[in-house]
């Protein structure tokens, strides 16, 4: 069964917009610069030197305020797997040092990581060859670190190699310039990545009962899982590995059942708490869980007639490879790179010797095995990736989220490299199989893969044509922060887009951030970009309409509701008090500084909204609360209709000082009831006109009626009135009304309703409006 929320993409070079001008935020900063040349080293520090920057060294004390990272310049030579480690150590203690400043840094803008890599000026996905594919290490890193360092601005720089004479200018423009992640420059000309989808190739490799297919840790997991696959589907023999040797099955902690197991690993942590080895017993219980998995795999094929092997092999030590492959024989078809280990803990908490192991697993295991095999006739080399590197980590998993980069760039290396087709599957957590250490943590970030859809989408990508890197992607979840949003790229094509699109779109620029809890931002909306802007006039002067502003507002409570436990959605917002002054343009413009604040109350989380122009002045505040909603109710019964309301209200329902041209929203006609009720009949204007930017995002409230009910509460006021602050007690949006096209109104009582007339139901209940002044 498919899983419908996954799709497949592939990744394209396409040009990215160039930078608007010269940065302005280097002056005062300190900037470290590591890595690379000494030679590069020097000319970049003299640029950003020469632009305001204050150069910063590990021992002067304090804390940079940005990295650059030049990374691992050398030319690649895979006879050298583990040139990477020193380089990777460096920038391991500076990130190390600056951890406990920039963790608890609240400002959005002040860190930045900007690590340049050497690949092509394309990414790696280009014709020429790549100079450094392992600066997908620092790749992967870079995406991550905001998991741990919330406010930690990163970039990725591609260029072709070190010795580009324009890499000082590129960097020093580069950096401080927050959004897209990755950069290539191609040509002189910025590039980026963005993901098309595209269906898997027609099959063009036939797997037979003749064919082996080695599967490199695949003992337990999503590598068994792909491995009884292959044996069931194809009849071929497929070996799987590990680093141990397979259990023969008398170990008591074998022979235990899951009751007794369990027992048994109470009892040992139990005794390691008493004397001190924790640690070292829970990687012990891991370790005997995996061999029980393996061993019940194992049983489990061979009772089903798999034709299945294990062999033991450390995939980095090159003499164990070479005896496994030499093994194999001629009848070695496909090789399976699975091998990894996904052990999250922050980097204080990680060990360089551990973070080294996490990297090495997937960079020396898969030069090692490409090694062994790259003259052999084989159809096809497979890297089992991740979304951990090509999109980013979990809190813990900067070094498993380094070597998945690192491992799909070395496959677009090897693609160059070898006569046999070479791919990386990038794939999201699996439901029960993956080997994320918490995947109840993982699907806050993107939904699981149903395993047998992954299995029959694996077995497709194997046996199709074609190399390169295959990404499985599904909404994105969550788990998505502020500082992360700027690199998320606004295709339509991507799943979920339209849940995750508008509150992108009204996020603006981050400045000041707390995870969860606070979030100042700056937004501005100008005449150009958001056409209806001239449609509501204030005192004759264009005007930022009310029901936009209430949109904006409530688009941003959802970057502050807690990451963990249920979703929340808003329910209502109260006490909204605007000034309707404040809302007036300036130059065709209006700037908002916006202040958003989630805490829990009484066990109901609760967002404060504050909107000001940048002097300081006022325009809005309210509150959001994302308890469950009151149940919608049924509008009043009106009675026959009467005549249009009459003077002293003007009989288009505006006030001297408001003024709406209904140019862009439709100005809807107010007639009033025998009962003194109001109606109008809304007609809905287009996103697109709301809003001049492609795409334009989905509101959250139907805009026509809203705007339309302010414009008759304002209608019910002496046509001398001049109005100071709109106030409304509470309003609340009910989901999944999409035809809101009639108004109703009980002036006397504040309160009003957006209906869809065709069944009835109430989409927007406004109580308590008033307009004073």
């Amino acid at each position: 069964m498919r899983t419908a929320s996954v799709h497949r993409y592939v990744w394209e070079l396409t040009p990215a917009p160039p930078l608007p001008g010269p940065g302005g935020e280097l002056t005062g900063r300190r900037v470290a610069v590591i890595g690379g040349t000494e030679r590069t080293a020097q000319q970049v520090t003299a640029e950003l030197t020469g632009r305001g920057a204050v150069p910063w060294r590990l021992g002067d004390g304090g804390t940079p305020d940005a990295v650059v990272d030049l990374t691992l310049a050398e030319r690649f030579a895979p006879d050298d797997p583990a040139a990477w480690e020193k380089p990777l150590l460096r920038t391991l203690a500076v990130l190390r040092h600056c951890y406990p400043d920039w963790v608890a840094e609240s400002d959005a803008r002040r860190i930045g990581y900007l690590a340049v890599t050497y690949q092509g000026g394309h990414a790696g996905y280009g014709d020429t060859p790549i100079h450094q594919p392992l600066g997908g290490i620092w790749a992967g890193l870079a995406k991550t670190l905001h998991r741990e360092m919330p406010n930690v601005n990163a970039r990725v720089v591609d260029v072709a190699d070190p010795d580009l004479a324009d890499l000082p200018r590129i960097v020093a423009d580069e950096l401080y310039r927050w959004g897209l992640l990755e950069i290539a420059y191609l040509d002189g000309r910025r590039h980026t990545l963005v993901p098309r989808p595209r269906d898997v190739a027609a099959p063009g490799i036939r797997l037979t009962a003749d064919h082996t297919v080695l599967v490199c840790g695949g003992g337990t997991g999503v590598g068994f899982a792909l491995a009884g696959e292959l044996a069931r589907r194809y009849g071929c023999q497929v070996v799987v590995t590990g680093r141990r040797p397979a259990p023969i099955g008398t170990e008591d902690w074998a022979r235990a059942d899951e009751v007794a197991f369990d027992q048994y690993r109470r009892e040992q942590l139990r005794r390691a708490g008493a004397d001190g080895t924790l640690r070292q017993t829970r990687s012990r219980l891991r370790r005997l869980a995996r061999l029980r998995e393996l061993h019940a795999n194992l049983c489990g094929a061979a009772a089903e007639g798999l034709r299945i092997r294990y062999e033991a092999c450390d995939l980095t030590d090159a003499a164990q490879v070479r005896e496994l492959v030499t093994g194999l024989g001629r009848q070695l078809k496909g090789v399976v790179y699975n091998a990894g280990v996904d052990r999250p803990a922050r980097l204080p908490a990680k060990s360089d010797q551990d973070f080294l192991a996490g990297v090495a697993v997937k960079v020396i295991g898969f030069l090692r095995v490409f090694a062994a095999v790259r003259d052999l006739d084989l159809a096809f080399f497979c890297n089992a990736g991740s979304l951990t590197g090509r999109l980013g980590g979990m809190v813990g998993e900067l070094d498993y989220a380094a070597g998945n980069e690192a491992l799909a760039r070395l496959g677009l290396w090897a693609g160059h490299a070898a006569r046999f087709r070479v791919l990386t599957t990038c794939w999201p957590v699996w439901q029960r199989l993956s080997a994320a250490t918490n995947p109840d943590a993982a699907v806050r970030y993107m939904p699981a893969m149903d395993p047998a859809d992954g299995l029959d989408r694996w077995c497709a990508e194997l046996v199709a044509s074609g190399p390169g890197e295959v990404t499985f992607l599904g909404p994105v979840g969550r788990a998505l922060r502020p500082v992360q949003a700027g690199h998320y790229l606004a295709e339509r094509m991507l799943p979920g887009f339209d849940v995750v699109y508008p509150r992108l779109f009204h996020l603006g620029k981050p400045l000041r951030h707390v995870p969860s809890r606070h979030l100042v931002t700056r937004t501005r909306f100008s005449h150009d970009t958001v056409p209806v802007l001239g449609d509501f006039l204030v005192g004759g002067v264009p005007a930022m309409p009310v029901s936009l502003l209430l949109e904006h507002a409530l688009r941003s409570a959802e970057w502050t509701v807690p990451e963990h436990g249920p979703p929340l959605r808003p329910s209502m917002l109260t006490d909204v008090e605007i000034g309707i002054a404040a809302l007036r343009l300036a130059d065709k413009a209006v700037t908002v500084h916006r202040e958003t604040s989630g805490a829990d109350v009484a066990g109901e989380w609760v967002t404060t909204v504050v909107l000001r122009r940048p002097a300081g002045d006022a325009m809005a505040r309210m509150t959001i609360r994302y308890a469950h909603p009151p149940p919608a109710p049924a509008p009043p019964a009106a009675g026959p209709v009467g005549t249009a309301m009459p003077h002293p209200r003007p009989p288009d329902g505006d006030l001297p000082y408001l003024h709406w041209r209904g140019v862009v929203v439709p100005v809807a006609r107010w007639q009033r009831r025998a009962d003194g009720t109001l109606t109008a009949a809304t007609q809905p204007c287009r996103n697109s006109d709301l809003w001049s930017e492609d795409p334009s995002p989905e509101p959250a409230l139907p805009v026509t009626a809203l705007e339309n009910i302010v414009r008759g509460a304002a209608a019910t006021r002496p046509g001398t009135f001049r109005p100071r602050t709109l106030r409304i007690a509470q309003m609340v949006a009910y989901p999944g009304v999409d035809g809101a096209d009639l108004a109703v109104g009980v002036p006397y009582r504040g309160t009003w309703y957006a209906v869809d007339s065709r069944d009835g139901r109430v989409a927007l209940t406004v109580h308590g409006l008033r307009i004073t002044a």
